[in-house]
């Protein structure tokens, strides 16, 4: 940051020694870009610039702000060196991740309307239909894995309390049943 004031600071005193030198006139917008040019392109220059780019808030605003770089990237991911970028990207597991995690939110919210719209919803459930997809279920149930966990989901569901209940309560009426139907037929 003192780089930029450092520069900002020479701009000013170039510009200001230049106009009150022996001089009365004030140096042309001409003399003063091609100053600041010269200055940009010094070490020091190039150096305030890297500083400032490095700043997320500057980058924001240079990057999110300008409709030309928004269309310029659009333009660049459609076009057949774009597409090959992204997928040599996608293979990376780092960004790939890193992607996922930064679109999560977003992806749920369009999932969750997807999922409420009739359209959707019946491609989904021709896809569940398809023979392929019934036969991949079939073969999931008969897994160790999927067997144990439809094990351990019945024993919890039998430890509930409210379970415990509805079987007292069946067995109770089964049992009213048979004594009122053996009740009947001694009559």
């Amino acid at each position: 940051m003192s780089r930029v004031l450092s520069l900002i600071m020479c701009v000013s005193i170039i510009i200001g020694v230049a106009g009150c030198g022996g001089q009365q006139k004030q140096p042309s917008y001409q003399e003063n870009k091609k100053m600041v040019i010269d200055l940009l392109k010094t070490d020091d220059g190039k150096e305030v610039i890297r500083d400032l780019l490095k700043d997320n808030d500057m980058r924001q605003a240079i990057i999110l702000d300008e409709p030309v770089v928004r269309k310029t990237i659009v333009q660049t991911l459609t076009t057949e060196q774009g597409q090959k970028l992204w997928r040599q990207l996608l293979s990376n597991p780092d960004f790939s991740e890193q992607l996922a995690k930064t679109m999560e939110s977003e992806n749920e919210k369009l999932l969750r309307t997807m999922m409420k719209d009739p359209g959707y919803q019946g491609m989904m459930m021709d896809i569940l239909k398809t023979p392929e997809m019934q036969q991949q279920y079939l073969n999931l149930m008969k897994t160790k894995p999927f067997r144990a966990q439809i094990d351990k989901s019945i024993a919890e569901l039998m430890a509930t309390p409210l379970f415990k209940k509805k079987l007292a309560d069946t067995i109770v009426d089964t049992l009213k049943k048979e004594q009122e139907k053996s009740e009947s037929t001694k009559d």
